[in-house]
């Protein structure tokens, strides 16, 4: 999958690891994560977590509800990312104007090939940037009158979306520099006992929250944004952080993604008739403990009509059409009958549960055997 922002890699592990890993990727940009890492050492600050350890993050894991082999650091310290709280927008349809005042490359805000994150809640859509969720992994934002937050593991290239309502509550969230069988982990901000809750489903894995769950924002697409736009003419996008600019300029995934490496090795490669890095879509109904539906992407692009094709899922029909970017990393979304929605490796979509997600995946493929073409607009 390529992208017009093509910066380098970014992100390491830990102790004597990351030393090896900056040395054997050279010049690929990977030392940024890590001198953010560092750089509480060098203002003063006195970091929490040591890169190597878990239990050094200042969290209470005795009553954890993963595997504990699942649960590594990132090679970073708690906060080391700061999370993008209520980000500026602007209306789609005036990106191009604003683009075109900027002459270089790297000061446009979003240009047609960019993945994007496409959010509709309501009457209100909303595009994030790629590039903006990989240099801050937790977006804290309200759609309407729905907070929700948006937890970006680019290690899994896994994006996914949550109400960020608890008990009436609306939480406050970070970056807590641990994983999730390379899913992003992320921590609420209570001063006494925070808990931590795993970016992948929004389950609290540890703490006094733990065995609670953040509710999924249904239909959300990973897409390119001249196919976003296309299709949510209303759309408004985020735009970049001001203070953030060197990060957005410094840090890609590009490569890695492009690539057939790990950053981070997994505790265990999920390998079948699906390659552990091939991305996949997942479907359920939401609010429904119903089984999923998982569809390799390039198996969708095969099976992909000109005006796109119709898929059961239980008893609600997911409609994908042809998209403008690679349909190995996008897909364009028509209709999703509130289905939730869930993109990324299936090396994320399987670890957890290896059977159910074999299963999972042989219903998305007997559910695209029996897909129907769309008919073209104008036709009944």
């Amino acid at each position: 999958m390529k992208s017009p922002r093509g910066d380098g890699d970014s992100s390491s592990k830990s102790g004597v690891i990351p030393i090896i890993l900056l040395i054997s990727l050279g010049l690929s940009g990977a030392t940024i994560v890590l001198v953010w890492g560092l750089i509480g050492v060098f203002s003063g600050d006195s970091p929490i977590g040591d890169g190597r350890d878990p239990s050094s993050y200042g969290f209470d894991i005795s009553n954890l509800e993963i595997d504990p082999e699942a649960l590594v650091t990132s090679g970073n310290p708690r906060d080391f990312l700061f999370p993008l709280v209520d980000p500026a927008v602007i209306a789609g349809r005036e990106v191009g104007g604003l683009n075109a005042s900027n002459k270089r490359k790297w000061q446009k805000e979003v240009v047609s090939a960019d993945r994007v994150l496409g959010v509709k809640i309501g009457d209100s859509s909303r595009a994030y940037p790629m590039f903006i969720l990989d240099a801050h992994e937790v977006v804290q934002d309200r759609i309407g009158e729905t907070p929700i937050v948006i937890a970006r593991s680019p290690l899994v290239d896994e994006v996914v979306v949550f109400e960020r309502l608890l008990d009436g509550a609306t939480l406050e969230l970070g970056v807590s520099g641990l994983l999730d069988d390379l899913s992003l982990v992320m921590h609420d901000r209570d001063p006494v006992a925070p808990s931590l809750l795993s970016g992948h489903d929004g389950r609290f894995i540890a703490g006094p929250r733990v065995g609670l769950r953040l509710e999924p924002v249904p239909g959300v697409v990973v897409t390119t944004w001249r196919d976003w736009l296309a299709r949510h003419p209303e759309t408004d996008v985020v735009l970049r952080d001001a203070g953030s600019l060197q990060r957005y300029r410094r840090v890609s995934y590009d490569r890695y993604l492009d690539g057939s490496s790990w950053i981070i090795a997994p505790r265990i490669t999920m390998e079948t008739l699906v390659g552990a890095r091939d991305r996949v879509l997942a479907a359920r109904v939401s609010n429904d403990e119903s089984r999923w539906s998982i569809f390799p992407l390039a198996e969708l692009a095969m099976r992909m009509r000109p005006d796109g094709i119709s898929i059961a899922v239980d008893d609600r029909q997911l409609v994908i059409a042809t998209g403008t970017g690679d349909p190995t990393g996008t897909f364009d979304l028509i209709r999703a009958d509130g289905l939730e929605l869930r993109f990324g490796f299936w090396q994320a979509a399987s670890i957890r549960d290896p059977e159910s997600a074999q299963a999972a995946l042989e219903r998305g493929r007997s559910a695209l055997r029996e897909a129907m073409d769309v008919d073209p607009p104008g036709t009944n």
